[in-house]
């Protein structure tokens, strides 16, 4: 009886009790940045287009990133916002207008196009911003996927939490949800068209639906991605109206 006992005691010893990664959800989300960012230091071109009740605009911008935690985010297009600048070094922002005497400090959280934040087009990586407070399995669409909680640790964040799910093995992401600080959705992105750029699979699409009018989609497309370096002093305030 003894012995049997023993075996049981063995065996439970043996099962899983919840379910374990061998990899922290704060590891998985860095795995995520690294697949969205090629570097701490690259440039790329950003097309957003916004359709909302039957009517389309569109913006283009030419991004810059520093040292992962510094971004300009140059405005192309249209022409009536042709010349403005966008900066974010560490959890600070400012705007710069053509034709204004100095920069604007400006919140990550506005809205630059549609539902497109500030933060969105000028910080590529989610690490900065957020840690990682869990991981679970989920299914999403038929597939087995992971799911990130994602929770706001900068007063840069624009968003207090984000809901995140990422394949089980590569860690590719597949869709975020992103919440105020009211605990209210405000948008729901999927990441789409995955191409080889710089050695690994990146999504070149995040379609980004309107947490309550269902109408508007905003679409932001990411292009011609390398690693090129970026002087420092085009990451200073004083430098932004001689930006191109």
């Amino acid at each position: 009886m003894r012995k049997t006992f023993s075996c049981i005691l063995f065996v439970f010893s043996i099962l899983p009790i919840g379910v374990s990664y061998a990899i922290t959800p704060q590891e998985i989300l860095q795995k995520v940045d690294e697949i969205r960012a090629p570097a701490n230091t690259f440039v790329f071109h950003l097309k957003a287009t916004v359709n909302k009740d039957d009517e389309e605009s569109k913006a283009e911008f030419l991004v810059r990133v520093k040292d992962a935690h510094k971004s300009l985010v140059i405005y192309k297009s249209p022409p009536s916002n042709k010349g403005r600048v966008l900066l974010l070094v560490e959890n600070n922002m400012w705007i710069y207008i053509p034709g204004t005497r100095n920069p604007l400090r400006i919140s990550p959280q506005q809205q630059i196009i549609g539902r497109v934040s500030n933060a969105d087009a000028a910080r590529v990586v989610y690490s900065l911003d957020y840690s990682a407070e869990s991981v679970t399995e989920d299914v999403l669409d038929g597939q087995k996927v992971l799911k990130l909680i994602l929770i706001a640790k900068t007063t840069g964040a624009a968003y207090k939490s984000i809901n995140l799910w990422v394949e089980n093995n590569t860690y590719q992401p597949i869709k975020a949800e992103f919440f105020a600080i009211s605990g209210k959705i405000l948008k729901t992105a999927y990441y789409k068209e995955y191409k080889e750029i710089l050695g690994k699979k990146r999504p070149t699409v995040l379609e980004i639906h309107d947490g309550i009018r269902e109408s508007e989609v905003s679409i932001m497309e990411y292009s011609d991605m390398r690693i090129e370096d970026t002087p420092d002093a085009y990451f200073q305030k004083t430098f932004m109206d001689r930006v191109e």
